[in-house]
């Protein structure tokens, strides 16, 4: 049985996303719905009244997305769990127990400023946690993964890392396109292909212009996949720091559900 941790915050972009995981992922499926909030306040008295009303609001909301989805998805098994904590925070420590075979969240698009989408909780997520994450769109709803998109570029990464997506494949007998946005065809590809090669996937080039999260999605809107799979590399600070993340960015700008690997030691 698949095990999936799906956060929520009672909007629609959440609640689709949840519905999205039951899609994706089911019938043998497992969901631990999680909310999480946080309140501050310099008054202990004036805080402890404010958690009260938040989370005692948050419950209603639950009960009744509960009863909704378990109405809709009887066979489904749903755990809800409802945390004081900071979403990011609480996100990340679940998704790292290794109780959770993916995380998935839904995502509102953005400006494309580095501090908007760093900032974000489905950011901060992807950047902190180890664990496999499925981004979900606004409003997308699922649709057959006929094919899945991966999305390569020249950093290595270990045949471990690929597993999640294996798996994937292996439940809707999807077909793999693998694909390198670069100026022109490069060896450097051999060994991450060698680690799909079970896949059978094809492979195609698409020239770049210097903007990939432009190009990966110009290419997305003509080849009509139904998922996209990236790895994102550790990187150092110096890189972080003077490096805007593609992964990342492309959280809020694609058009498909994204899928985020995060590349294990070769």
């Amino acid at each position: 049985m698949n095990k999936i941790l799906v956060p929520i915050d009672f909007s629609k972009t959440s609640t689709n996303a949840l519905a999205y995981a039951v899609e994706f992922f089911g019938p043998s499926l497992e969901i631990l719905v999680l909310h999480s909030f946080d309140t501050r306040s310099r008054a202990a008295l004036l805080m402890k009244n404010i958690d009260d009303v938040i989370e005692k609001d948050a419950r209603a909301k639950m009960d009744e997305l509960m009863q909704r989805m378990r109405k809709k998805y009887p066979d489904i098994v749903f755990k809800p769990k409802i945390v004081k904590l900071k979403a990011v925070s609480a996100i990340t420590a679940l998704g790292d127990s290794g109780d959770f075979d993916f995380i998935v969240m839904g995502t509102k698009g953005a400006s494309g400023l580095k501090e908007v989408f760093m900032g974000s909780i489905a950011g901060g997520v992807i950047s902190k946690t180890l664990a496999p994450v499925i981004v979900v769109p606004e409003e997308y709803h699922f649709r057959a993964l006929d094919e899945i998109v991966f999305a390569i570029g020249n950093e290595p990464f270990s045949y471990a890392t690929v597993d999640p997506l294996k798996k994937i494949v292996k439940k809707h007998k999807s077909k793999v396109k693998v694909l390198h946005i670069a100026d022109k065809k490069t060896s450097d590809l051999d060994i991450p292909l060698s680690h799909i090669a079970d896949l059978n996937p094809s492979i195609d080039y698409a020239f770049g212009t210097g903007n990939t999260n432009k190009d990966l999605n110009d290419y997305l809107m003509k080849d009509f996949a139904g998922l996209l799979c990236m790895v994102r590399a550790k990187k150092g600070f110096m890189e972080r720091l003077l490096s805007e993340s593609v992964t990342l960015k492309q959280t809020f700008n694609s058009p498909v559900p994204l899928m985020i690997l995060h590349a294990r030691p070769i």
